[in-house]
């Protein structure tokens, strides 16, 4: 038998503490400003459905292509200092006209060095009718991104 001198409950507390420290990165960049030039001007396309124009700074061509002047567009980016940036540019899509932009390399995208002299570059594409439309002219929005790499 215990005595409650003797036997006795002990009772202990244990507190642990564990820390551990984290790190943030970051990249400080000069602001950019992108201006467009000129907009992307195919020209004349014949309304009937199912026919493509592709402009680039070389040719223009495609079952849709009418003899007509036309021009890619042009953007110009400044900054600051030196960088690598990417430009992407984004399709339009919808029920009656697709729009899928190309630069130089003929894709989406493309890596640039820009300098503080700015950088130049020019966008076609490829213009597919879905379906013939009201005859005159017609615009279509499409979005250019320049991301620092």
């Amino acid at each position: 038998m215990c005595s409650s001198i003797r036997c006795g409950v002990l009772m202990v507390n244990v507190f642990i503490f564990v820390s551990v420290v984290g790190q943030v990165g970051f990249n400080l960049v000069n602001p950019m400003q992108v201006t467009q030039i000129r907009g992307i001007q195919f020209g004349d396309i014949l309304n009937q459905a199912n026919v493509s124009c592709r402009l680039t700074s070389l040719s223009r061509e495609g079952t849709g292509c009418i003899s007509s002047p036309s021009a890619v567009g042009e953007f110009h980016v400044v900054s600051s200092g030196d960088a690598n940036v990417q430009i992407r540019v984004y399709s339009s899509i919808s029920a009656d006209v697709d729009f899928y932009p190309l630069l130089v390399n003929q894709s989406n995208q493309q890596n640039y060095q820009l300098t503080s002299s700015g950088l130049a570059f020019s966008v076609g594409g490829d213009l597919n009718i879905k379906r013939a439309l009201t005859e005159g002219g017609h615009n279509i929005t499409y979005t250019v991104e320049v991301n620092y790499l």
